[in-house]
């Protein structure tokens, strides 16, 4: 990493190194809130991280990235830190305090599937399902563990399948892989980073041959592109989404980026019911723990796992 970021990073990293640490958020200078696996929320004064010091980093962030960053003309940052953390940060009047701030960390923690609430029968349906070449959709709250789980789930695939990934984040693990490749998309469009948008990469990824097609997570830039991948034939195919129920995923969060992406297209609910074979719901509990709570089926409307039972 350059000495110089570095050196600008420390204050934050003094709270986001602690390999416990999910995500350490801000909402005033000064006051760093830390969610730690196993222990919860916390709240630790950090007099060190001033808004000047915030509006430094960022825009150190931003030289590097190739992004745009004024706290008065383009008050907004999305990036990814050195250390693969993913960055978020909005300043203005669009927040009441002034300061919205997150860091989700990638640290090298690697749960058990029975950390996640996968016991041996749980473990042979995901395994035929990856094998079958199902369409799998891992839906949760925020931060609750979609993309660990997801990542756990590509390892259950051969290394010499064709897995095109495609994201504007960089979190999936896919460098196994060795036939493989990762798409990364612009997360705002006119960013100034020499990246192609949803739609320029959705064409390129249908020329390049895909066996198995893997989103990250759904949003309103990328969710019609992804219900365009699942319409296109190929199998395998798997992304996340922010959702508090299986059949929310479905009935109302697809079809709601898909509007307010400003597409129309009417009946989506009843479209992705006949593509997506298994919704997959992970929850967190108060002490920070993701866990799989239930596995609906769309395509035949059954439950084979709901509140942690065995259907």
């Amino acid at each position: 990493m350059d000495a110089v970021l570095a050196n600008i990073l420390k204050p934050l990293a003094v709270h986001f190194d602690d390999p416990s640490v999910v995500e350490i958020r801000m909402r005033n200078p000064g006051e760093m809130i830390s969610d730690k696996r196993g222990v919860g929320l916390e709240n630790t004064p950090a007099p060190d991280i001033t808004l000047h010091k915030i509006e430094q980093i960022c825009q150190s962030l931003a030289n590097k990235a190739g992004l745009k960053f004024d706290p008065d003309k383009h008050p907004k940052l999305s990036t990814t830190l050195p250390q693969g953390h993913r960055f978020e940060c909005l300043m203005g009047p669009s927040v009441r305090s002034g300061l919205s701030l997150a860091i989700r960390c990638k640290h090298a923690f690697e749960p058990s599937w029975e950390d996640i609430g996968i016991d041996a029968t749980l473990m042979s349906y995901i395994k035929d399902a990856i094998a079958s070449e199902k369409n799998i959709i891992i839906s949760g709250a925020t931060n609750t563990g979609k993309t660990t789980f997801l990542n756990k789930i590509l390892t259950l695939l051969p290394e010499d399948r064709r897995v095109v990934t495609v994201e504007d984040t960089p979190e999936l693990s896919v460098d196994h892989f060795w036939n493989g490749q990762s798409l990364l998309a612009a997360r705002e469009s006119n960013s100034g980073a020499g990246l192609m948008d949803w739609r320029q990469l959705y064409d390129h990824l249908m020329r390049i041959t895909p066996d198995s097609i893997i989103f990250g997570e759904i949003s309103t830039q990328n969710a019609f592109a992804a219900l365009g991948a699942l319409n296109s034939g190929v199998t395998g195919f798997m992304c996340t989404i922010h959702a508090e129920s299986p059949e929310q995923a479905l009935g109302r969060k697809f079809d709601q980026n898909i509007t307010w992406s400003g597409q129309n297209m009417p009946r989506v609910p009843e479209f992705m019911g006949d593509l997506v074979h298994s919704v997959i719901q992970i929850k967190r509990d108060a002490k920070g723990y993701r866990r799989v709570t239930d596995i609906w089926e769309p395509i035949k409307d059954r439950y084979i796992y709901k509140d942690g039972v065995l259907q």
